[in-house]
C-alpha cells in the first residue's frame, strides 16, 4: 500500500542524532533559519501550536481571529492563551479565508491568524494592508507554508510575527513535532521569548526515547509492506486521529523544549529546502496534468508562478469521501485527512463543506513515479465510476 505520508530522515540519520554528544546543533538551527528567514533571530519550538502559543501569550490583544477552516490546534492554542476566539469563514473556492471578510472585523484589540493552508498562500498582501490600517495584530500561520512565496517574498514575513512547524506532515520533519517563531522585531520577539522560557522545560529522557522510537516507525512504515500491516490493525477502522476535542492543559507539544537531536535531524534537511521544494513542486504540477481530465472530483489550485511550497495534495470529493477513501484503500493507496472533524460553529458552511470534501492524496519527497501514478490512475478510475 502507499503511504499517506513518509518521512525524510532514515533509520542511520535517526540513530546518529539521537546518540550524538554535540551541543551546538540548536544554536546552529537557529542561525539557518534567522538566515533563511532575513530575521536576526529565531525562537525553537516543541510544536507550531506552542509557536502560536508563546506569541499570543506576549500580547494583549483580547480577541483572535481565525480562519474556520483550519487545525483545532490554533484554537487550542489561543485559548489556552485566554484569549477569545471568532471565525471567518473560506473564502470561495479556496482553502484560506480572504481579505474582503476581515475589512469590518478588525482592530486594536483583534489578532488576525492568517493560514496559507497547505501551503497555498492566502491574500496575504491584502490582509497585512488591512490589519495595518485598523491597527490589528497579523500573525501568519506558516505551519505549512516553509518555503512558500508570494510575489519572491517569503509567508511569514508579511506579518507582525510567524509561526512554523516541522511536524511529519510538514515540508521538514522531526521526531515528532518542533517548530520556530519570528517576528517582525527584535522587542516582540523578546517578549515573546521570555513568556516561552517561563513556563518551558527540559525535555525528560524518557520521553526522548518515546520520540525516537517514534521517529523509528515512520522510517520503518516508508516500506509499503509493513504500512499495509499497520494500515490493517490502526487504521481500517480509525481512519483519522481527528476529534473536536480540545486540550485544556499544556501537553508536551507546549511543555517540552527542542533537543539538540531533533535540531540534529533538521538542520540537514535544511540545507537541501531548495531540492525539496523543487521537488514538491514537480509531484504538484505532476499530479495536476493526470488527473487534468477527472469531472467528479476537484484538483487545487494552479501554482501557475512557481512560487509555493505545498506539504498537501488536497483533493475534493463529491458524496461520501469515506467512499472515495475505501474504494482507493482496496487499490492499494491510502489518503490523509485534513480538519475533517472541525471545531468552528455549524454556520461558518465553506468551512465544513471543506472538512466533508478534502482528502489527501500521498506527496511527499520519496514518493516515485510509479507511486504517482497509480494513485491519479486510481482516482480517474474511481472518478468515471462515480
Amino acid at each position: 500500500m502507499i503511504p499517506r505520508v513518509r518521512v525524510n530522515y532514515g533509520w542511520r540519520e535517526l540513530l546518529a542524532a539521537f546518540a550524538s554528544r554535540a551541543g551546538t546543533e540548536r544554536r546552529d538551527l537557529r542561525a539557518t533559519l534567522a538566515a533563511l528567514c532575513g530575521v536576526g533571530d529565531v525562537l525553537l519550538t516543541p510544536s507550531g501550536r506552542a509557536g502560536l502559543h508563546a506569541i499570543l501569550q506576549a500580547v494583549p490583544h483580547r480577541r483572535v481571529l481565525v480562519p474556520a477552516y483550519t487545525c483545532k490546534a490554533v484554537v487550542e492554542a489561543a485559548l489556552l492563551a485566554g484569549k477569545e476566539v471568532a471565525y471567518v469563514d473560506a473564502a470561495p473556492e479556496s482553502f484560506n479565508s480572504g481579505a474582503e471578510a476581515l475589512a469590518d472585523r478588525l482592530d486594536s484589540d483583534t489578532v488576525f491568524v492568517a493560514t496559507h493552508q497547505f501551503g497555498i498562500p492566502c491574500a496575504i498582501a491584502e490582509i497585512a494592508q488591512l490589519c495595518r490600517e485598523r491597527g490589528a495584530l497579523l500573525v501568519e500561520d506558516c505551519a505549512a507554508s516553509l518555503g512558500t512565496r508570494v510575489g519572491g517574498k517569503l509567508t511569514g514575513t508579511f506579518g507582525d510575527a510567524a509561526f512554523f512547524s516541522f511536524d511529519s506532515t510538514k515540508l521538514i520533519h522531526v521526531p515528532l513535532k518542533a517548530g520556530f517563531v519570528i517576528a517582525r522585531t527584535p522587542e516582540l520577539l523578546a517578549r515573546i521569548r521570555a513568556g516561552y522560557e517561563a513556563g518551558i522545560e527540559a525535555m525528560p529522557r524518557a520521553h526522548q526515547w518515546r520520540l525516537f522510537f517514534l521517529g523509528l516507525a515512520y522510517v520503518l512504515l516508508a516500506h509499503p509492506g509493513l504500512y499495509r500491516l499497520y494500515h490493517t490493525a490502526a487504521l481500517r477502522r480509525r481512519y483519522t486521529a481527528e476529534t473536536r476535542v480540545l486540550e485544556r492543559t499544556l501537553t508536551a507539544f507546549y511543555r517540552y523544549d527542542v533537543t539538540e537531536w531533533q535540531a540534529a535531524i533538521a538542520r540537514p534537511q535544511l540545507a537541501r529546502l531548495d531540492a525539496i521544494v523543487a521537488r514538491r513542486r514537480a509531484l504538484f504540477a505532476a499530479y495536476r496534468e493526470a488527473l487534468a481530465g477527472c469531472q467528479r472530483l476537484a484538483l487545487p489550485p494552479d501554482d501557475a508562478r512557481g512560487e509555493w511550497a505545498c506539504i498537501r495534495f488536497p483533493i475534493r470529493v463529491p458524496g461520501d469521501k469515506l467512499a472515495w477513501y475505501r474504494a482507493a484503500n482496496a487499490r492499494g493507496v491510502d489518503f490523509a485527512f485534513s480538519f475533517t472533524h472541525l471545531v468552528c460553529p455549524p454556520e461558518q458552511a465553506r468551512a465544513h463543506a471543506l472538512g466533508r470534501a478534502v482528502l489527501d492524496l500521498p506527496y511527499y519527497d520519496r514518493l516515485t513515479p510509479a507511486e504517482l501514478q497509480h494513485t491519479a490512475q486510481t482516482l480517474r478510475a474511481l472518478d468515471a465510476a462515480a
